[in-house]
């Protein structure tokens, strides 16, 4: 289990994680991205962490605040069942806060905090199914899948090739040029 950044899980774990390997900068301006895994494999969260991250800081999302849940098939088939009524697992699922439903009281204005962009949902099963058929590591898969996840929470849409297309360009733009995905992610 991986569970740290600032946020409600921040605690189960113990503070932040170290900052080997990454740049001042990144940690001076650290945006609020919180991890739990509750996967049985145990899973490197750090890549994860960085492509949320790399994808906020490109958007120019600096106040933003991304949840992200690395789970197992069944968890991500229910919630796809229950929310987009596909009775199948996927992916990689994104929870948008800023999508407003019908007649819902709106949301206070409270000033000093975060914006809250939403969750992103990742079957780690799914994953290590793609990274193996794709030839890559499992961190590299998870990674890509964390990025594309945050850009549906800002709002891209890959439901044409146009929408597809952009938002490879955007995540190969966050990753460094490393998200090899010729395809949109898996239905």
């Amino acid at each position: 289990m991986c569970a740290f950044g600032p946020g409600p899980l921040a605690g189960l774990v113990g503070p932040n994680r170290p900052t080997k390997g990454r740049s001042a900068a990144r940690n001076l301006f650290r945006m609020p991205v919180v991890i739990r895994s509750d996967h049985p494999m145990p899973v490197d969260c750090g890549g994860v962490e960085d492509a949320v991250l790399s994808v906020l800081q490109m958007e120019e999302a600096d106040t933003a605040e991304v949840s992200v849940l690395l789970t197992e098939d069944a968890v991500v088939r229910d919630l796809n069942a229950r929310y987009r009524g596909k009775d199948a697992p996927t992916d990689v699922l994104s929870f948008s806060q800023r999508e407003s439903v019908a007649d819902a009281p709106e949301a206070p204005d409270v000033a000093d905090t975060h914006d809250l962009l939403g969750d992103v949902v990742i079957s780690v099963d799914t994953a290590v199914r793609q990274a193996a058929a794709r030839n890559v590591s499992l961190d590299a898969e998870l990674r890509e899948l964390a990025a594309h996840g945050t850009l549906h929470l800002l709002g891209y849409d890959d439901s044409t090739p146009e929408g597809a297309e952009n938002m490879i360009r955007r995540a190969q733009a966050a990753l460094g040029g490393t998200y090899p995905r010729l395809h949109a992610h898996e239905e």
